[in-house]
């Protein structure tokens, strides 16, 4: 894959990390409201039923984490590599790499909550996200062809 074409992919996973903002990333069926004192509130209904986008959602592992500031690592990922391949800025190669795998294992987790859950389902929100998350690592595990160098 060359330069332009790897930044073409960066630019493609940006805009889908800002569209999966506003978009539902899963659905949670059945769920109920939890008391001051830590009941469940029963709906005459059999539960609710609950929209998760990137924007009111949140993940909980070892700590809880927006959606939002997740898709927002992904995006970072794609800026630096776009920014390191200016020649503009010192970008260093492992700032790349943490938050290329960072924001992957983050998006990973969120799809797999709601995969492994009997009570939620997955939206394309979560979908996009994987898309913006995986363009910036892949860009960095595929290798470009060496640029030749014109002798005049």
């Amino acid at each position: 894959m060359t330069q332009p074409q790897k930044n073409t992919v960066r630019a493609i996973a940006i805009v889908c990390g800002l569209l999966s903002l506003p978009m539902t990333w899963m659905t949670v069926t059945g769920a109920t409201m939890q008391g001051p004192f830590g009941q469940s509130l029963g709906s005459p209904f059999g539960g609710m039923t609950i929209n998760v986008t990137g924007i009111n959602g949140s993940l909980t592992f070892l700590v809880k984490t927006p959606i939002w500031f997740i898709v927002g690592v992904a995006i970072a990922a794609n800026a630096l590599q776009l920014m390191r391949n200016t020649k503009v800025f010192a970008v260093p190669p492992v700032a790349e790499w943490v938050t290329a795998i960072g924001g992957v294992g983050w998006v990973v987790i969120a799809i797999l909550s709601a995969v492994g859950s009997a009570k939620a389902t997955l939206g394309i929100g979560a979908i996009l996200g994987l898309v913006c998350a995986g363009g910036a690592l892949l860009c960095l595990v595929i290798k470009s062809p060496p640029v030749e160098q014109s002798s005049d």
